[in-house]
């Protein structure tokens, strides 16, 4: 305790108050109230006086508190661990007993590069003037000598009811046509081709070719293909058309049969007018 404390202890020894030093008057008051904090304040500074029986019970106690906390510890401790222990071994027993899939199953077939045939809707046989397709064969007239019809895998790529196109389908070079019935035909290597009614010709289906390339239908046989095969569909044209049949026509005023421009002609045998002395062998001409 510092001196601040016990103000009345420089009373006591000045004496200032009584002059005799005596601790008579106020200043023993303060005295005896700076002894009784002093007593208190010592209480509170010195422990309490604990007896060593009374000790070693605490310590007993602590120790007793210790081991049970550490045994509940080690119980949950080893209760987790065969918890854990129970899942992985049911896991590994259940995981062995179900073989892997593969060893029951056939041995994979070997990949192959070569891809997937392509499904044709329909195949154009230009040499025998027809198209398959859907269980039916209508007959069809194709592009000429000069103006041949692609051949090849080719896609539909549009329909068309009704649409003008450029006259070189129809071997008309000036003039656009329109045609009816129409499917838009293109190759891989990006070539062009038609289906469509042929109606400015309904004959030449299934007996000559007539057209700049184009693959022409009867108007009845046009309409149902055009319903028949939706965009996507694939055509195989084959075949190459067959050459033209020589077809007699008639040719200026002394209407006389001459064969057709594309069949060269066989020169008559010459004759020489008969002489009186060839009568014999009636007029001909002896051999050279």
């Amino acid at each position: 305790m510092s001196d601040e404390l016990t103000p009345g202890r420089r009373y006591e020894e000045s004496g200032a108050d009584t002059g005799t030093g005596t601790g008579a008057g106020p200043g023993s008051d303060r005295s005896e109230l700076a002894t009784a904090l002093r007593g208190l304040a010592q209480d509170h500074e010195t422990p309490v006086t604990v007896p060593g029986a009374e000790i070693r019970r605490r310590a007993v106690r602590r120790r007793r508190r210790r081991t049970a906390s550490l045994a509940a510890a080690g119980t949950a401790c080893a209760g987790a661990l065969a918890l854990v222990l129970a899942v992985v071994l049911s896991g590994g027993e259940e995981s062995r007993s179900v073989p892997p899939a593969a060893s029951y199953s056939a041995p994979a077939p070997p990949v192959t590069a070569e891809p997937s045939p392509v499904p044709v809707a329909a195949t154009v046989d230009l040499g025998r003037r027809e198209v398959t397709a859907g269980g039916r064969t209508l007959p069809i007239s194709s592009g000429t000598v000069k103006s041949p019809t692609p051949t090849g895998l080719m896609t539909v790529v549009a329909k068309y009811e009704t649409t003008m196109l450029p006259g070189e389908v129809a071997d008309w070079s000036d003039y656009e046509i329109k045609a009816t019935w129409v499917l838009r035909l293109r190759g891989a290597d990006d070539r062009t081709a038609y289906l469509l009614a042929l109606n400015w010709d309904e004959t030449a289906p299934g007996n000559h070719d007539v057209t700049g390339g184009a693959i022409g239908l009867r108007s009845g046989d046009a309409r149902w293909l055009y319903e028949a095969l939706p965009p996507g569909a694939v055509v195989e044209v084959v075949g190459s058309a067959p050459t033209p049949t020589p077809v007699a026509t008639r040719t200026g005023a002394g209407a006389q049969d001459t064969a057709s421009p594309t069949t060269p002609t066989t020169p008559a045998t010459q004759t020489a007018p008969a002489s009186p002395t060839e009568g014999a062998n009636n007029g001909a001409i002896p051999a050279r």
